[in-house]
């Protein structure tokens, strides 16, 4: 019986040492803590564009007046565009809730085409219409962001990023077969101004180097008026941006040693303990 009592309670004991050391096993640091990477570091990401449409068309009337009436169909349909950005990231000292807020200055190009089939009435007669177009713009993009790293694995996050953007057109261009009165055109204007959202999976492969593919989204529109959490018109349709991205993150080690050494202090030799990182 004492061999008995004996044994339970040695496996009591090997499984309370266990749980302790797995409760005090702490996954590694994304970006390090102990002051071994300056708090500033760089980006690129390069990546494409594409212009989410709606996925189900209706009939909708366009105006009537009198006995005169005007009635739509609308196809619009995304394109693929280019993307490529730059910029410097800030890591915080206490990544509770931000990890790393961002700065980025980035070439953007925004494609995409409509189809449309309509019917006026005007008393006893009527006449069908049918056309086409595409278009393509071309931005230059400011924008900021606040980054957030989940861990899922030792090397591996989930990352949930919330910003704003503002895009200034430099080149633009408009095709289209249709009447722009009748179909009630409409395109953003040169200035944008929103707030997006974007989420990534990203992974640590070296010391120095994060790589994280995202995607981001407007959520609301500034400038112009909101048509839609984000949405923006070309045309006579609305569309959502989608930015698809891979984001090269750069982490700068810190100049001089890679330890602290020690210092002397008061006649003592004591161990240097960072607060944090060095820009």
């Amino acid at each position: 019986m004492k061999y008995i009592v004996l044994l339970l309670v040695l496996c009591a004991a090997v499984s309370e040492a266990e749980g302790q050391r797995l409760f005090e096993r702490k996954r590694p640091d994304i970006i390090p803590l102990d002051g071994s990477a300056k708090r500033i570091g760089w980006f690129v990401e390069p990546g494409i564009t594409y212009t989410l449409p709606r996925f189900k068309n209706d009939e909708e009337e366009v105006f009537r007046s009198g006995d005169t009436s005007y009635t739509a169909t609308y196809d619009p349909n995304g394109r693929l565009g280019f993307y490529i950005g730059a910029g410097a990231t800030w890591f915080t000292r206490d990544p509770v809730i931000v990890d790393y807020f961002d700065l980025g200055l980035a070439y953007k190009n925004l494609r995409g085409s409509e189809s449309y089939e309509s019917t006026l009435v005007r008393a006893d007669s009527s006449a069908t219409f049918n056309g086409d177009g595409t278009f393509a713009e071309r931005f230059v993009t400011l924008s900021a962001n606040a980054n957030k790293f989940i861990q899922v694995r030792d090397y591996q996050f989930v990352q949930l990023s919330l910003g704003a953007n503002a895009d200034y057109r430099i080149g633009s261009r408009y095709d289209h077969a249709g009447d722009p009165i009748l179909n009630e055109h409409d395109f953003p204007p040169d200035l944008i101004g929103q707030l997006h959202f974007k989420v990534g999976y990203g992974f640590k492969l070296r010391s120095k180097l994060l790589v994280i593919p995202a995607i981001e989204t407007p959520i609301f529109s500034v400038v112009p008026e909101d048509q839609g959490f984000g949405k923006l018109q070309w045309f006579s349709s609305t569309y959502r941006p989608l930015i698809l991205t891979v984001r090269f993150l750069f982490l700068r080690a810190r100049n001089g040693f890679d330890c602290p050494p020690p210092i002397k202090h008061k006649g003592e030799i004591k161990t240097y303990k960072q607060d944090g990182y060095h820009p």
